[in-house]
């Protein structure tokens, strides 16, 4: 009986040890089952993240930050030229996308963003005949040069038309952005739709007053432009021993302008305070024409006190009149221009309220590269600074708006 017991075991053992010889993939697949489920556990199972890995995910998804961020004083959460020129009896149509409100400057950027890429710009320029107009072209020109991007250049001469034929073509070419002063105001809607259209971002010098949607605007205070202007004539009148009534004459251009609007807003708000002045308004658009206009003025009103002209070629054009003439009333004017801080130094104008057009055009091109870089809390509006230069800081102001130069230098031709 043990034997036979015996002989039951051995066989079996031996059936057994047949079968794992004749069935050998039984034991290999039941490793990888094994290791399949192992696998599948340890992708299921939530990986660790070390805080180094952690650092640099949160420096990626980081916004860019502003390269002036620093620079910036916060005025307003919105920009909303709307309501504000409403107010002076302008209607502006324009909505500026910048998330990051408006904000004030003061003298050129401290810091200049570095182009991500070689980007190509387009400066659409309304009119360089003025010295503004020029600094404008100077200021962008020397700040794409800083930069490293490429520039193209259009002077439209106030022609909407050339200035939109421009534009499209760069936008043929794949242009990457567009500094914009508008040629016409209430005309260039149609051009910056097709700007937006194509994706291109545009940062306007000057705020377009028809429907349009653009990213950003630099702009001034024109209404305290108009207000300084209009009491530094009263006060000049009351120290020269006049009084404050009689003919008070101001030159402006013969078309709609927001800056021209609102300037004229503020010198007509100071000047309705005083009841026994007339103010009477004249056009034109180069100095020739505001020459000419000027003459004719002051032989029409014998009781001119003061007059001005609220831009560089007005004030220019009016001076050249008064001295031809051998007349005496007093002039202010806008504007900075070589020639405006030399009369004022020889005692041809009294003074002028004006912005440095060099510094103001090298905000334009840094804040439109830093929106190319990707930079998204970047201003809808940016305010500069203004300066009232007369006969007591003319000097310091032109070396000052001019680096390197003298008002003796440029009355000597240097």
């Amino acid at each position: 009986m043990k034997k036979t017991k015996i002989a039951l075991v051995l066989g079996l053992v031996l059936v057994f040890a047949i079968t794992l010889a004749f069935v050998p993939g039984c034991k290999a697949e039941t490793a990888e089952t094994t290791a399949a489920a192992t696998t599948a556990a340890a992708t299921t199972a939530a990986p660790e993240t070390t805080a180094a890995e952690t650092a640099a995910a949160e420096t990626t998804a980081a916004p860019l930050v502003h390269s002036n961020a620093a620079e910036f004083t916060k005025l307003a959460d919105v920009a909303d030229l709307k309501t504000y020129y409403a107010t002076y009896g302008v209607t502006c149509d324009c909505t500026f996308t910048g998330p990051g409100g408006v904000v004030s400057v003061n003298g050129l950027p401290e810091v200049m963003p570095t182009p991500n890429e070689p980007y190509k710009i387009g400066l659409a320029l309304y009119f360089t005949i003025d010295e503004t107009g020029a600094n404008v072209l100077a200021g962008t020109q020397a700040a794409a040069e800083q930069m490293g991007v490429e520039l193209l250049v259009n002077d439209a001469n106030y022609d909407q038309a050339k200035q939109d034929q421009a534009v499209e073509q760069w936008i043929l070419e794949g242009i990457d952005g567009v500094v914009f002063y508008p040629a016409d105001f209430s005309a260039c809607g149609p051009i910056l739709q097709k700007l937006l259209d194509a994706g291109i971002p545009v940062m306007c010098g000057n705020p377009p007053l028809t429907a349009s949607t653009v990213n950003s605007v630099f702009t001034i205070d024109n209404v305290e432009i108009g207000r300084i202007g209009a009491q530094l004539l009263l006060d000049t009148i009351l120290a020269n021993g006049g009084k404050l009534e009689g003919t008070v004459v101001f030159q402006n251009i013969p078309f709609l302008h927001p800056n021209a609007a609102t300037r004229k807003a503020g010198f007509v708000e100071v000047m309705s305070k005083q009841p026994l002045i007339k103010v009477i308004e004249l056009t034109g658009l180069t100095p020739e024409d505001h020459y000419k206009a000027f003459d004719g003025a002051m032989q029409a009103y014998p009781d001119m006190i003061g007059a001005w002209g609220l831009y560089s070629s007005a004030i220019v054009g009016m001076s050249n009149a008064r001295k031809a003439a051998g007349a005496t009333m007093p002039l202010v004017g806008v504007d900075s221009d070589r020639i405006i801080q030399s009369m004022i130094y020889n005692g041809e104008v009294v003074g002028t309220v004006g912005y440095n057009a060099f510094n103001h055009a090298y905000w334009t091109i840094n804040n439109l590269v830093n929106i190319l870089n990707g930079v998204e809390d970047y201003p809808g509006q940016i305010i500069g600074p203004l300066d009232t230069i007369v006969k007591d800081n003319v000097e310091e102001m032109f070396e000052k708006n001019f680096p390197g130069e003298t008002v003796q230098g440029y009355l000597e031709g240097q």
